[in-house]
């Protein structure tokens, strides 16, 4: 596995190398840490300037350099990378240069020039990587429990196949959610009608809840042989806020949704249901996505 950390020194990215640190990836996995730098375009380019971009930099490499260290004990192969431009692009560009099957940033913080915050550097990377996105916020921690959040598509599934490829701890606790999309009744509907209206929007969202009950029985079963502990729901709801809650309720240490889907997970790449979750989920958040294949139109 190739991991990319996208770092800027500041405190939340600190605590995203942590928590990077604690994951339990295969021994085979390569790492590369990057610091990205915004400088500023000068007219001239005077001793002054040079000794400021140099110092810049000279920063940046230390702030490599202090993360590799704290991520020296997990025994992978560790390189360091400085680059200058826009971080939003660099480091999407960067990622799918090396091949990254992972990108890993903090979710707000101050460096060097440019903030990282959720919203616009950690939302925009998240929105236009195309490997898989782990957003790191809240308090230092341990994965002890996950919170797997999923649709029904078959893209959702990529969240169960990605925890699949990590040695997880025979004793982590994992969630399985599928959240039911309460069905409105249609104001114009007129009233002789509406007892059986009401009738068939209950059997309709019966009817989903059995077909999601089906996909988190089909995921648990791909888990069964890596946890001891599978859990599953089905609450009925809007599914950001029931993705969020359940995480808070259950002290989720990482929240994991796919980036594409047929329901409310993600109408869009990365809609409103997955930017919600970005922005209120007090946890990790892992964003999963297929690989497009070769010749694919990246949306």
């Amino acid at each position: 596995m190739r991991i990319m950390l996208a770092t800027d020194g500041s405190k939340n990215a600190q605590a995203a190398a942590a928590f990077l640190k604690e994951l339990p990836f295969p021994p085979s996995t390569t790492l590369r840490i990057t610091v990205v730098v915004t400088l500023p375009v000068f007219a001239l380019d005077s001793p002054p300037i040079q000794e400021f971009t140099r110092t810049v930099l000279d920063e940046a490499r230390g702030i490599a350099d202090e993360a590799k260290a704290v991520l020296a004990p997990c025994g992978f192969a560790v390189e360091t990378d400085v680059a200058v431009g826009d971080p939003k692009a660099e480091i999407v560009r960067l990622a799918e240069e090396w091949g990254a099957d992972l990108l890993v940033l903090g979710a707000r913080g101050l460096g060097l020039v440019k903030r990282f915050l959720l919203g616009s550097v950690s939302l925009a990377v998240a929105r236009h990587a195309r490997c898989p996105v782990l957003v790191v916020k809240g308090r230092p921690r341990k994965l002890g429990s996950v919170l797997v959040a999923m649709d029904g598509s078959e893209d959702s599934f990529q969240a169960v196949r990605f925890l699949q490829s990590l040695a997880l701890p025979r004793q982590t606790k994992v969630r399985l959610l599928s959240v039911v999309e309460q069905l409105r009744y249609p104001s114009s509907a007129p009233q002789s009608v509406h007892g059986q209206i009401v009738r068939m929007l209950k059997e309709l969202e019966a009817e989903r809840r059995g077909e999601l009950e089906k996909v988190l029985e089909r995921a648990a079963a791909h888990l069964d042989d890596k946890v001891t502990r599978v859990t599953r729901s089905t609450p009925t709801g809007n599914p950001a806020d029931e993705i969020v809650a359940t995480a808070d309720d259950h002290d989720a240490d990482l929240v994991v949704v796919g980036a594409r889907g047929l329901g409310g997970m993600a109408r869009l790449l990365l809609g409103s249901v997955s930017e919600r979750v970005l922005r209120h989920a007090r946890c990790p958040v892992l964003i999963v996505k297929e690989r497009p294949k070769k010749g694919d139109n990246p949306s």
